[in-house]
């Protein structure tokens, strides 16, 4: 209980009690003004007290927002249990009934400045060109195995390689987040050798189709996305590209000769490559395998929700890539080449959503207001956004003008370049949707794009998918346009997520 020296008895949230005086002269003493203490009928008082302990050293509203919204309060609570626009606004008011913010020199200490560290920048955007070197090798595997089923092979490998690798990865994450370093690394060699036998019976499945070259193919490939992906986290990039340089180097020869021997070389190149990789991947998971950690508390493994989640992100990923090129991939070189500059930025749009995170807290303890903090972290993603279209629309003028010289240009070529320079920005919006798990959004988002984009040409008479021949132009036109909406639903998918400061803390 507390003494209230000062009254507002004209606030009709408090009540106080009239004074009690005595005689002057009288043995009870001088007289005296005794009020029992105020009783709040506010709810926001009663907020702020059971927040108290937390939050008294709290010094800004942020803070103080970060900590309302990590406890369950929503915006819908804050209207309807306290009165408030949204969480900012009761947060605002609650920093406010707090009292003062401590002193400049008490303040809690800056994050430590690590600096930057650019090698490890460098070897995130070189993610693309790794992702881009292994395609050397297809006009050498193309001439082994022949065009029957080619295509359907490599989208199906593709697809399950695409799938595995992102569960297995977000598994292993969770896993070295929570110190299970020896966990996360059998993790990543089971699902590594699990990998192989998925390649088995994928290529069995393509025996009629292409023979034992294709279901070979099929295999490589899949080894090849696991050993990348646990080349890549274990932060062993060098070693993955080391494997490649002879690919890239026999492949070369094959396409300057086109001999026989040369084709040898270069198959035989691709796969010691895969082999290497493979070999390597494994390697680099012995010295967390060897580490020692407790025995686990609580449960270690994702809930099922969220392996499905990522799962079904990986297949809409794969499907919203892969159909739009898979009726070109044999016919129009030009639209098949145009998925290059997108790929080959992608290291470069994971590097600036990482990036994104370390800015968002940064600006979390710059923003004194909470509308200053949502306002920055808009601007923040458009300007990143404007930077991850920047960055492969370079390379894809760079793509048309080698093209256009070697006179394999079309129309639909340059629609498609230009449908695979939004995919990036595109992406760049799912990275950080993916960030904050919503992957029920991701999935629906791409799932309605893609029936669009193929009903559309269906009614249009020009879906290759279903058989339909028409105007290549009028497809690959059909496609840039799915890709604007996507990014237009992801962009809605931020806006009830993406300026919750707790997320920045």
């Amino acid at each position: 209980m507390t003494e209230a020296t000062d009254p507002d008895v004209t606030d009709p949230l408090f009540r106080s009690v009239a004074t009690m005086t005595t005689e002057p002269g009288s043995s009870d003493g001088p007289e005296r003004t005794i009020l029992l203490p105020r009783i709040s009928t506010d709810p926001v008082d009663d907020l702020v007290e059971r927040v108290r302990p937390q939050l008294a050293r709290a010094v800004d509203a942020l803070q103080v927002a970060a900590a309302l919204e990590a406890d369950g309060h929503t915006d819908r609570g804050a209207q309807v249990e306290y009165g408030y626009r949204d969480v900012f606004v009761l947060a605002a008011e609650v920093f406010r009934r707090l009292g003062p913010a401590p002193a400049p020199d008490q303040r809690p200490a800056a994050a430590p400045g690590a600096g930057r560290d650019r090698r490890g920048d460098l070897r995130t955007i070189s993610h693309g060109l790794l992702y881009v070197l292994p395609s050397a090798a297809f006009p050498a595997v193309l001439s082994v195995v022949g065009r029957p089923g080619l295509v359907a092979g490599m989208i199906l490998a593709g697809t399950l390689g695409w799938v595995w690798s992102g569960v297995v990865a977000y598994a292993a994450f969770r896993l070295l987040g929570l110190g299970r370093a020896r966990s996360a690394s059998r993790v990543l060699r089971t699902a590594a050798l699990t990998a192989v036998l998925l390649g088995l019976a994928a290529g069995a499945l393509m025996l009629p189709y292409g023979g034992l070259p294709l279901a070979t193919m099929m295999v490589c490939q899949l080894a090849y996305q696991l050993a990348s992906t646990l080349l890549v986290f274990y932060r062993r990039e060098g070693w993955l590209a080391a494997a490649l340089v002879p690919v890239v180097l026999a492949s070369a020869v094959f396409l300057v000769d086109g001999g026989m021997v040369a084709r040898r070389w270069a198959v035989g190149a691709a796969a010691l490559g895969v082999l290497a990789a493979f070999a390597a991947g494994l390697w680099a998971t012995r010295a967390a395998a060897r580490s020692t950690e407790p025995a686990p508390r609580d449960p270690l493994w994702p809930t099922w929700p969220a392996l499905l989640g990522v799962a079904g992100y990986g297949l809409c990923s794969a499907t919203l890539l892969f159909h739009a090129q898979a009726p070109y991939l044999l016919g129009q070189w030009d639209v098949a080449a145009s998925a290059v500059p997108l790929i080959l930025s992608m290291g470069f749009v994971e590097w600036r959503t990482s990036r994104f995170w370390a800015g968002g807290v940064a600006l979390s303890r710059r923003a004194r207001l909470p509308h200053a903090f949502v306002v920055g972290i808009w601007r923040t993603i458009g300007r990143e956004f404007v930077v991850c279209l920047a960055v492969p629309a370079a390379l894809g003028v760079l793509l048309l003008v080698v093209l256009g010289r070697a006179g394999v240009l079309s129309t639909a070529g340059v629609v498609m370049t230009a449908a695979h320079v939004a995919l990036a920005g595109a992406y760049y919006l799912a990275f950080l949707l993916a960030g904050q798990g919503r992957y029920g959004w991701l999935c629906l988002s791409m799932t309605v794009v893609i029936v669009l984009h193929v009903g559309l040409g269906a009614l249009l008479g020009v879906a290759p998918l279903l058989g339909q021949g028409g105007d290549p132009v009028t497809d690959t036109s059909l496609h840039l346009g799915s890709v604007l909406l996507l990014q237009a639903l992801f962009a809605l998918g931020l806006v009830p997520v993406i300026g919750q400061v707790r997320h920045y803390r």
